[in-house]
């Protein structure tokens, strides 16, 4: 192309120059993009039908969680650490200084390792799980104990017991929860769907329809764990819940109804709760119990939590009874009277937080329980219904894998069967069975990201009356 002098050549000189750095910008881009594919052998398809979710396949969401999602995770810790320096000093004293940035320096390392795919490390400390975590690392194949090779529950699973681990062996902050301002902010931010929630509830009906109202209300609470979209959803929620009806996937109210109206087994006429999130998800899970003691369907309820800070929002103890104080010390009447309430049903023996297992906060599926915690496995076996939260414990149940959308879900439990059992999440994740045929590709014809947006949800129930485990 001849050059000439003046403006009108310039100007097209210029966009031409412009149209060369943006197609060399591309260039650049997709060379770095398939150099960092080849070195850590991600494969540019969606996770193939039957396998394991991984970072190794580039069009999952596992790969845009290891890629995007914890790397900026482990960021945003670092930065709170570093802002919050002389808070955590005046809170643990002097010497925290210097453990802070040490810890500060393992998290950054920790993220290294990550965004390099590189093995996973033993845990070496003084970690109460250390074994267990030893041996399930020691038994992955080679090729498949890194970040991105690994099964996506496991990654997970590792980035946050190796994060907290390095407060838990530090000697001045081993009680600080990386995520506790978080989730304590979040709660004092949902205090208006709280309020509203609590009178919506406190005249109720013994009636199915009332008993799917609050189910429903409980997944929608799931949907967008701490975030301030998921505040303004739940108001929406708490004003139609019947709105999003044709967003609930599977809907087995009437079985979980019914299984919990039964009253043939003296024995079993207790409701365990297998929590997910924090704050206004939390108070959902309350007053859903509250409902199931008061209409009789149940003698008690018992509370599983984590054993430490966990996937940024999950429930702690600490987070438990500061939800609890937090309810019975609030300036409101009605929110006061109802976080009493609660707690008067602890001293009654009507609630119960089981005994801490770190097999909730373990990177096994559901089907290794019976083996590597017998005496947890026996307790559920001894609840008429378990309800499992969320979509991590929805994960486990199913083992991360790929499943066809309209597997039996008993199939895919791997023998994981030890009573009636319920799952109640908000899907983000490209794990799910049991749907009607040609559900999924319907789905994906208007939303090809359907499965991790958490716009759709499943009360999902399995009866584990007849058959306890195959």
């Amino acid at each position: 192309m001849q050059q000439h002098e003046g403006g009108e050549c310039a100007t097209t000189n210029n966009g031409a120059a412009a149209a060369d750095t943006k197609a060399d910008e591309q260039t650049f881009s997709k060379v770095f993009k398939s150099d960092f594919d080849a070195k850590y052998n991600i494969v540019d398809i969606p996770t193939p039908v039957n396998a394991f979710l991984s970072g190794q396949f580039k069009r999952s969401y596992a790969y845009h969680t290891i890629r995007n999602r914890l790397p900026v995770i482990l960021t945003r810790v670092i930065d709170s650490l570093t802002r919050d320096k002389s808070e955590l000093i005046a809170e643990f004293g002097e010497h925290a200084r210097e453990e802070l940035k040490i810890v500060i320096g393992l998290i950054s390392r920790l993220k290294y390792e990550l965004q390099t795919d590189k093995p996973f490390q033993e845990f070496t400390g003084d970690e109460p799980d250390h074994d267990l975590w030893n041996d399930f690392i020691a038994e992955l194949p080679k090729e498949g104990r890194t970040f991105y090779q690994a099964c996506w529950m496991y990654t997970e699973c590792y980035t946050y017991r190796k994060l907290y681990s390095f407060v838990e062996n530090s000697i001045f902050i081993k009680q600080f929860d990386c995520f506790g301002k978080i989730k304590e902010q979040a709660l004092i931010g949902s205090q208006d769907a709280i309020l509203s929630l609590a009178k919506y509830t406190r005249r109720t009906e013994n009636c199915i329809e009332m008993f799917a109202e609050l189910l429903k209300m409980n997944l929608w609470s799931n949907r967008n764990d701490l975030s301030d979209d998921g505040r303004l959803f739940n108001m929406e929620i708490l004003h139609d819940v019947s709105a999003m009806d044709e967003y609930i996937l599977i809907n087995n109210v009437e079985d979980i109804w019914i299984c919990l109206s039964e009253h043939n087994s003296i024995n079993r006429q207790h409701v365990d709760i297998v929590l997910d999130n924090a704050g206004y998800e939390l108070f959902n899970d309350f007053i859903l119990a509250e409902y199931i003691i008061e209409k009789g369907l149940a003698e008690k309820v018992r509370f599983h939590v984590k054993a430490f800070p966990w996937y940024v929002s999950d429930t702690t103890k600490r987070d438990f009874n500061h939800t609890l104080e937090y309810l019975s010390k609030h300036s409101d009447y009605i929110i006061s009277l109802i976080g009493n309430k609660f707690k008067q049903f602890f001293d009654d023996g009507k609630f119960e937080l089981a005994p801490i297992s770190y097999f909730w906060t373990a990177p096994h599926a559901f089907h290794n329980m019976r083996n590597l915690e017998p005496e947890l496995y026996q307790s559920l076996q001894q609840s008429k219904l378990i309800i499992f939260k969320g979509d991590l414990n929805h994960r486990k149940l199913l083992s991360d894998v790929c499943w066809e959308s309209t597997q039996d879900i008993k199939v895919c439990l791997g023998g994981f069967l030890p009573s009636n059992f319920c799952t109640v999440r908000t899907i983000k994740s490209e794990v799910i069975s049991g749907l009607a045929q040609g559900v999924s590709e319907d789905l994906t014809r208007k939303d090809p990201n359907w499965m991790v947006t958490g716009n759709y949800g499943i009360i999902q129930f399995v009866d584990g009356s007849r058959e306890f485990g195959y």
